[in-house]
């Protein structure tokens, strides 16, 4: 019986082990890239449920710890329904695809 016991003890061990070694993967690799991080969310005519497509992107990169994101949302062709949701969102910013351009990406 106590052989159980020790196995499943560093079986519980080792899980843990692999569980937080996955997370630092995850993790951003320093302070200045977490403050640097952006997505580029290109969206092309009438999208349903846009509102909720954006607070997944911004759960998921904060997840990752990534909370000072920016969603730059391509605008091509997106009806008002669409432009609206992504203005009530904080950190989503509509843009062109010239103003993408012009913007200082250090790519």
């Amino acid at each position: 019986m106590a052989e159980y016991f020790w196995a499943g003890l560093l079986l519980g061990l080792l899980i843990w082990v692999l569980a937080e070694a996955a997370m630092q993967f995850r993790r951003p690799v320093c302070k200045r890239l977490r403050e640097r991080v952006f997505a580029v969310v290109q969206a092309d005519g009438p999208v349903g449920e846009m509102e909720y497509c954006l607070r997944r992107i911004r759960a998921d990169l904060a997840g990752c710890g990534f909370n000072g994101c920016e969603v730059l949302l391509l605008d091509e062709n997106l009806g008002p329904e669409e432009r609206d949701a992504a203005a009530r969102l904080e950190g989503v910013r509509l843009c062109t695809g010239e103003e993408l351009k012009k913007l200082p990406l250090d790519l």
